[in-house]
């Protein structure tokens, strides 16, 4: 069992701590805003925040983002630079 901060809320997850982070995204939480581009950290369409700082979720495994707040698409539109966007 994994438990994330998605957004600000805890998710415990029943998922293989190697798998992309991209996919428990998608799949398991269901969070369809960060997408699946190259699959090899080099296009940006699966970009998430972890604790502030931008990374490829088709790269970063479920382990390293456990204990880290993950900020994804769905949560940007609620500050000012977000909503314009």
């Amino acid at each position: 069992m994994v438990t994330l901060t998605i957004n600000g809320e805890d998710h415990e997850l029943d998922v293989p701590e190697q798998m992309p982070l991209l996919w428990a995204l998608r799949d398991v939480v269901k969070l369809t805003g960060t997408k699946f581009g190259c699959g090899m950290a080099q296009c940006g369409a699966c970009t998430v925040h972890l604790d502030g700082e931008a990374v490829r979720s088709c790269v970063t495994p479920v382990a390293q983002a456990q204990g880290r707040a993950i900020t994804t698409l769905e949560a940007i539109g609620d500050d000012p630079t977000g909503a314009s966007v």
